[in-house]
């Protein structure tokens, strides 16, 4: 990923953080899809990456683009639309070479740390939450078992769990300190992460196999 990709990223992220998520405004939906916008038009021009990536970052936007148009009641929408991008993400990061049965403990007690709270809170949102809860456990472990496996991969899937996270937290149990500045930081962490790592398994499976085992 050049400099100026990861320039105009992080800028326009801080951007929207300091300026966007407290209040929406009209047209802050656009300011709130500028990062990943960054990051597809990157992911378009470089060849021999997952034809699934672009359509996850796709659908992430639209997620963006329903709950900062009206985050009561597109909830769902939202939420709908997030679950379908993380589903391609899970394809993107075909093949899977390997699994470890003991990777699921540590997220299954993550899982369990942050429904307990929020349970009661969920009433007719219960089967949409845990639904999502699923798919973006069985993205974040993939990142563990996909052939593309990398720091990046792995760090995007953790952080997208922190977000989401936040977020859940945030809605149905309680407001939580400056949430909405974390909700949105770990999420742009975690495209950025996901995207960079998609680029980096692409750019070492291209090196001979001399290069790959040498020391970085």
């Amino acid at each position: 990923m050049s400099v100026w990709s990861s320039l105009s990223f992080v800028v326009l992220a801080s951007v929207y953080l300091l300026f966007g998520h407290s209040s929406e405004f009209a047209g802050s939906f656009l300011v709130k899809i500028l990062p990943l916008l960054v990051l597809l038009v990157l992911v378009l021009r470089q060849p021999d990456l997952p034809r699934f990536l672009p359509v996850a970052l796709l659908l992430s936007m639209l997620g963006d683009v329903l709950l900062a148009l009206d985050g009561k009641n597109l909830f769902v929408y939202g939420l709908a639309a997030f679950l379908c991008s993380h589903l391609a993400y899970l394809q993107a990061m075909r093949p899977w070479l390997r699994f470890r049965a003991w990777w699921l403990l540590p997220y299954a007690g993550v899982a369990a740390l942050v429904m307990t709270p929020m349970w009661p809170g969920l009433g007719a949102m219960t089967l949409p939450v845990l639904a999502y809860m699923a798919v973006i456990l069985a993205m974040s472990v993939s990142t563990w078992c996909s052939s593309a496996r990398n720091p990046w991969l792995i760090a995007g899937g953790l952080l997208f769990i922190s977000s989401d996270s936040l977020l859940g937290l945030n809605k149905f149990w309680q407001p939580l300190p400056a949430a909405g500045v974390w909700i949105m930081l770990t999420y742009y962490a975690a495209q950025y992460a996901l995207v960079r790592g998609f680029l980096q398994a692409r750019e070492q499976s291209s090196l001979p196999a001399d290069d790959q085992s040498s020391p970085k």
